[in-house]
C-alpha cells in the first residue's frame, strides 16, 4: 500500500506536467481549431469502451502485474514521442501534425486504461475492505499533491520561456513539459515493479471467460451506478470543450489556468484522506450526492466572468470543484464494494468504458457547439437578463449535472446510510 502511495505521487507528477490542458495549449499553438481540441478531449474516452476487455487480456499477458506494468510502459513511451512527431516541420503539413498528436494521445490513453483497470482490481485485493475509503483517500491525497508539483512546473517552464525566448516558436515551450511528464510517468513504473503480486481471488476457471466481460451490464445493482456515470459523463462533456477553450480565448494565460488547477488540487488534497475516513463510516452514496451538487455549479462562475468581463470569476470555479474529492474517492470505492465475490477487473473496466463513451461523444459535440456559436450572434431575453449561446450553454451544464444526484439516489449500497439516517444522527 505504501508503493501504491509513491506510484501515485511519481505518475501523477508526470501527468501534471502532461497534463491535457497543456497538450491543447500545444495543439491550438500548431492551429487547432474547435473540433480538433474536442477529438483531443473526446477520442481516448471514446475508445476507453475497449477497457472491458481486460478481463480477457490479463490472462493472456500472465497476471495483472504484468498487464500493469507492460501497458503502462508502451503507453508512457508514446507520450514521449507525442511532442517529436507533431512538432512543426517534423511532418509534411499541419494536418499531418494534427493526425499524429490525435493519434497518439488516444493510443497513450487507450493503453493506460487498460493498466488501470488492472491496477485498481490489484489494489482492489490489496488492501482490507474495512479500511478501503481511507486507502483511496491517502491515495488521492499523493495523486493531487504530485499533479500541482507537475502542473506548477508545467506553467512555470511554458512562462519562463516565453519571456526569456521570445523568437522562439512558442510551441516549444508546451512539448518539453510534456516530453518530461512522460518521462516521470515512465519513472513511476518502480514502485510497481516492487509491489507484491497478490493473485486474484477469482476462481482461474471463469478468469479469462468471455460471459465474464459482460457481466456487470446485467447486474440490477451495478446497472443504477452506470446511469449515474453514463448521465453524468454526458453532461460534464458538453461542456467541457467550450470550458478549455474559453480560458485561451478569454486570454487567461496558462500559468493562471494552471494555478487555479493546483489550488483546486491543494483543496482536494487537503479533504481527500477525510473524505476516505467519512466514506468508510456512512457509505459512498450520500458523500457523492452532497459533492455532486456542489461541483455542479461550476459553470454558473464561466457566465459570471462573460457578464463581468472578468475572467477571475473562473476561479470560482475551480474553487467548488474541490468537491470532486468526494467523487474521486467515493467513486472507485463503490465499484469495488458493488462487485460480487470480488471479481473487480470486469466492474471497473465496465464503469469507465461505457461512460467513456457518453463523455467521448458530448465532448466531440461541445466542440462542435462552440464553433457554432462563433458563427452567430442569436440572443434571447430571460426576465429582463440577455443571454447569448454561451451562456445557455454553461447554464444548461449547471441544470443537467445537479441532476445527476437524482440517480445517485436509486443506487442500493449495502450499509450506506440514507437521508433518514443523516438526519436522526
Amino acid at each position: 500500500m505504501s508503493l501504491a502511495y509513491v506510484n501515485a505521487g511519481l505518475w501523477a507528477t508526470g501527468n501534471g506536467l502532461t497534463s491535457t490542458g497543456l497538450v491543447i495549449y500545444l495543439a491550438r499553438e500548431l492551429g487547432a481549431k474547435g473540433v480538433e481540441v474536442s477529438l483531443i478531449l473526446a477520442i481516448a474516452p471514446l475508445l476507453g469502451i475497449l477497457r472491458m476487455v481486460t478481463p480477457a487480456i490479463v490472462p493472456l499477458l500472465g497476471d495483472r502485474r504484468r498487464c500493469c506494468l507492460l501497458t503502462y510502459a508502451v503507453s508512457f513511451s508514446l507520450l514521449v514521442a507525442l511532442p517529436l512527431l507533431a512538432a512543426p516541420g517534423v511532418l509534411s503539413t499541419r494536418d499531418a501534425s494534427m493526425t499524429a498528436l490525435i493519434a497518439l494521445w488516444t493510443v497513450y490513453h487507450l493503453l493506460e486504461y487498460l493498466g488501470t483497470v488492472s491496477l485498481w482490481s490489484w489494489l482492489g485485493d490489496l488492501c482490507p475492505t474495512r479500511v478501503r475509503g481511507r486507502f483511496i483517500g491517502q491515495r488521492e491525497r499523493w495523486l493531487v499533491v504530485g499533479r500541482i508539483v507537475g502542473m506548477l512546473g508545467a506553467g512555470l517552464f511554458a512562462y519562463r520561456w516565453l519571456a526569456t525566448y521570445p523568437d522562439q516558436p512558442r510551441w516549444i515551450a508546451y512539448a518539453l513539459p510534456a516530453a518530461a511528464g512522460a518521462v516521470m510517468m515512465l519513472v513511476s513504473l518502480g514502485p510497481i515493479w516492487l509491489m507484491p503480486n497478490v493473485q486474484s481471488r477469482v476462481p482461474k476457471a471463469s478468469a479469462s471467460s468471455l460471459r465474464r466481460i459482460f457481466t456487470p451490464l446485467v447486474d440490477r445493482r451495478f446497472q443504477r451506478l452506470l446511469l449515474f456515470g453514463c448521465w453524468f459523463s454526458f453532461f460534464n462533456g458538453i461542456t467541457q470543450a467550450p470550458q478549455s477553450i474559453y480560458h485561451i480565448a478569454a486570454g487567461i494565460p496558462l500559468l493562471l489556468v494552471l494555478g487555479y488547477r493546483c489550488g483546486m488540487r491543494m483543496g482536494q488534497s487537503g479533504v481527500a484522506p477525510a473524505v476516505g475516513r467519512l466514506v468508510d463510516r456512512f457509505g459512498n452514496r450520500p458523500i457523492m450526492i452532497v459533492s455532486q451538487l456542489i461541483v455542479a455549479t461550476g459553470p454558473l462562475f464561466y457566465v459570471a466572468a462573460m457578464y463581468s468581463d472578468s475572467y477571475w470569476w473562473v476561479a470560482g470555479a475551480f474553487a467548488v470543484w474541490i468537491a470532486y474529492a468526494g467523487l474521486n474517492v467515493a467513486l472507485p470505492n463503490i465499484m469495488l464494494k458493488l462487485a460480487p465475490n470480488q471479481d473487480y477487473t470486469p466492474y471497473t473496466a465496465a464503469y469507465f468504458g461505457v461512460t467513456g463513451i457518453f463523455y467521448g461523444l458530448s465532448t466531440i459535440v461541445g466542440g462542435m457547439l462552440w464553433d457554432l456559436i462563433h458563427q452567430t450572434e442569436q440572443t434571447w431575453q430571460v426576465a429582463g437578463v440577455s443571454f447569448g449561446l454561451l451562456e445557455t450553454l454553461f447554464v444548461f451544464g449547471w441544470i443537467t449535472r445537479s441532476l445527476a444526484a437524482v440517480w445517485l439516489l436509486w443506487i442500493i449500497e449495502p450499509g450506506a446510510w440514507n437521508l433518514r439516517d443523516l438526519f436522526r444522527r
